[in-house]
């Protein structure tokens, strides 16, 4: 828990309380998945420091919103860190190159914790960031996105063209639309779905195909654990419904 004694903030683990900081960031305070390490922000003068395991990294003028992040094995750690005006992924206590923006909730590690992409921008420009190697450049990259498929070999994320959507899955850009959401792989990794728009009609693209339009579809995307069946809520007209492998179910108000 964080802890105040005059003007003063630690972090105390387990009965041990760690150095005292100027402040220490609300919410930042995380343990790692296994539960056996902890890090957290500190502020100390104009300067702030992610510190892991009670020992500090290097001093930045700025960490990024939700920052740090543990890998899902707890083994690696990696956070947003500005310089200047500049900002930088840094992993594992190395800084990768500096852009002037990066995707906000973008900096992941694949489930297995071997990889790490995120969405950054240079100038006007946004591209994917995966394992270190620049993507090509867009006018955008989605919110949220990229993400790795569950065994971490794939990797997709959504771009903009102009005014035009279009999913990026493994470096490949699938078809364009006006607008995109819900982009999720099935849990073998095998499939990937999301819900897109063309003018005034949502429809959810399964594996390259587009399902029946919509008026809505609900933000409820998501696959069978076996990956063979996908399902999720759609509106048409002031009618609800649930969407089972292109079936509509009853309808509802609600």
């Amino acid at each position: 828990y964080l802890a105040k004694s005059g003007d003063k903030w630690s972090v105390v683990v387990d009965g041990k309380e760690d150095k005292q900081y100027d402040a220490i960031g609300a919410g930042t305070l995380i343990f790692s998945p296994d539960g056996k390490r902890i890090a957290y922000v500190a502020g100390l003068g104009n300067k702030i420091i992610v510190v892991i395991d009670s020992k500090e990294d290097k001093q930045y003028d700025g960490i990024g919103a939700g920052m740090p992040i543990f890998s899902p094995d707890g083994k690696r750690i990696a956070y947003w860190a500005k310089s200047g005006d500049k900002w930088s992924a840094v992993i594992d206590g190395k800084e990768e190159i500096q852009y002037d923006g990066f995707g906000a909730g973008s900096l992941i590690f694949s489930p297995d914790g071997k990889r790490v992409a995120y969405g950054a921008k240079l100038g006007d420009k946004w591209f994917a960031v995966i394992d270190g190697k620049e993507d090509k450049q867009y006018d955008a990259i989605g919110a949220g996105t990229p993400i790795f498929s569950p065994d971490g070999k794939r990797i997709a994320y959504s771009a903009r063209s102009g005014n035009k959507w279009f999913v990026v899955v493994d470096g490949k850009e699938e078809k364009q639309y006006d607008g995109f959401a819900d982009l999720i792989f099935s849990p073998d990794g095998n499939r990937v779905a999301y819900s897109a728009q063309s003018g005034n009609t949502r429809f959810v693209v399964i594996d390259g195909k587009e399902d029946k339009q919509y008026d809505v579809i609900g933000g409820t995307l998501i696959f069978s654990p076996d990956g063979k069946r996908i399902a999720y809520v759609a509106k048409s007209g002031d009618k609800w419904f649930v969407v089972v492998n292109g079936k509509e179910d009853k309808q509802y108000d609600a």
